[in-house]
């Protein structure tokens, strides 16, 4: 289905090209999972399908791309629209219409499919998909695992052959992830579309992949089967990384297949627990409310220096939206906040930047000047600190990035390591984070782990709201688990994380020791 011969991409302007002569084949029907370090070119590489490569980001294309037979290199994407389909990693960002319906008919229309095959292919795509319940109800109103799903519909709807995506998990709780997971690899299989998946948590498709291909950021692009990709690529899935650490031939790829084997509860540690301090911020009857959406309804909440809690729960459940309302600029109804040092509500913007540091879900929302050595700077003078403090942290998540670059144009995971470094630099207190691993690979999640315990020796709070399971099993001391608005369990991570719990990790799930519940804990 898909041929590429020597092909290469750069932007003008920067030191290296994003891939140099790659060679490879896909082939039809096949789920290919796409991964690679962040900021490697996974978004760029699955842009050259459909030809917004080079012609909407700029660059460089050189080599030939066949699909289907046909050679579509340096074509526009307007006349790739009915061979391949694409969702981006925001598809509520480029939703044109308001309804279900109209959403999926659009592409149609613009191809100018007659009103009666519209109808047709409208009906049957929703069908598939499982939004044929909602074609009259709002995009907006939708779950984020619909909005997925609405955004895949449209984009196959004029019966492409090709889909591709870019991290469509990124924003799911786990079982909506897994749904769509499982719904890609049908479209693949049974429909014979052939489906090439970016993606940074590994753990949630690795196991039902065909085929594995690293874009490893030193501009070579490899394709593996899923067994075979890991002997080379460091940036394993904790269950791979189990299988590693132990010795394991071949890696196993799931929990199940891991539970198999065995291992002994005397080769692990459990977790020690921080001392901690005095109540830094205290939150009683928050309620926020959306017109007549009950986002949160009534929560209590406190956290004490040195620790770490995070929030989870289903898409919708509120957590964004307690998260803004705890650093007192959110729509709150009603309800009291304060901290060690006041109301944030009644705080001078710098005040509360100098006590409540946030991390927006949407990091490019902070970002606003012309480079990356621009924020940067700027950075530096607004916190008061010596030059290049900002870099450094940034570094510590993103490793070494052109500072001539433009930040819209760098990954979404470089996005967020930049806004990270932005707001931790100000040496806040209380430091909120919402889905701070959105767009990170491995590697830099467990840095962010390392400055998260960093801060937390410094004697700071931090509050994350975070659907990655895995992350939330290396830092968390408590989690607060909300569904519609409300609290409905908090614990330690061993019991909400453990294989009896709702949220397992893959090491709980496949050793199904009590307290274990990470990679970090196993000794080898």
């Amino acid at each position: 289905m898909i041929k590429i011969s020597d092909v290469s991409f750069g932007y003008s302007g920067t030191e290296n090209q994003v891939f140099r002569r790659a060679n490879l084949q896909i082939g039809s029907g096949e789920f290919v999972l796409v991964c690679g370090p962040t900021g490697s070119g996974k978004s760029t590489f699955l842009k050259i399908f459909n030809g917004l490569a080079p012609h909407f980001t700029a660059g460089t294309l050189s080599g030939t791309i066949q699909i289907d037979g046909q050679d579509i290199t340096g074509r526009q994407p307007h006349e790739l629209a009915g061979l391949v389909g694409y969702v981006n990693q925001q598809p509520e960002g480029s939703f044109v219409a308001d309804t279900v319906e109209d959403e999926i008919a659009y592409s149609l229309e613009q191809l100018g499919f007659a009103p009666s095959e519209m109808r047709k292919r409208v009906e049957h795509f929703a069908n598939l998909l499982g939004v044929d319940r909602i074609l009259k109800q709002n995009l907006m109103s939708l779950s984020g695992g619909q909005q997925q799903r609405v955004a895949i519909a449209s984009a196959l709807a004029a019966g492409q052959k090709v889909l591709v995506l870019d991290e469509p998990t990124s924003a799911l709780d786990p079982a909506a992830a897994d749904e769509i997971v499982d719904l890609l690899m049908n479209l693949a299989h049974q429909q014979g579309i052939t489906v090439l998946l970016a993606e940074h948590r590994l753990e949630r498709v690795i196991s039902k992949a065909d085929a594995v291909i690293v874009v490893n950021g030193d501009s070579s692009v490899n394709k593996f089967l899923p067994r075979d990709a890991f002997k080379e690529y460091r940036l394993v899935p904790p269950i791979v990384e189990l299988s590693q650490k132990l010795g394991w031939q071949p890696a196993a790829l799931d929990p199940q297949e891991a539970g198999n084997r065995s291992i002994s509860p005397s080769q692990w540690a459990a977790k020690t627990e921080p001392s901690l301090g005095e109540t830094l911020l205290s939150a009683e009857g928050i309620v926020v409310n959306y017109g007549e959406t009950k986002a949160v309804q009534g929560i209590s909440l406190q956290a004490q220096a040195g620790e770490v809690v995070v929030v989870m729960g289903e898409n919708g459940s509120g957590k964004s939206s307690l998260i803004w309302a705890l650093q007192g600029i959110g729509d709150m109804k009603s309800g009291q906040i304060s901290t060690a040092w006041g109301d944030p509500r009644s705080m001078s913007d710098q005040r509360r930047l100098e006590v409540i540091a946030l991390v927006p879900q949407k990091a490019a929302d902070l970002l606003f000047l012309n480079t990356l050595a621009d924020e940067l700077a700027e950075s530096d003078r607004v916190a008061g600190v010596a030059e290049t403090t900002t870099a450094t942290i940034f570094a510590k998540f993103a490793g070494r990035v052109d500072p001539k670059i433009h930040p819209r144009d760098m990954s979404a995971g470089q996005q967020l390591a930049l806004v990270l470094a932005l707001q931790l630099v100000k040496d806040a207190s209380i430091v909120l984070l919402d889905e701070p691993t959105r767009g990170l690979d491995y590697a830099a999640k467990h840095r962010l782990a390392e400055v998260i315990a960093e801060l937390q020796s410094e004697g700071k709070t931090l509050i994350l709201a975070s659907h990655d399971i895995e992350f939330v099993a290396l830092v968390a001391n408590r989690i607060v688990v909300l569904q519609d608005g409300q609290i409905v369990t908090q614990g330690s991570p061993a019991d909400i994380l453990s294989h009896e719990g709702k949220l397992p990790t893959q090491v709980a799930a496949a050793l199904r020791t009590p307290g274990l519940i990470s990679v970090s804990q196993v000794l080898s």
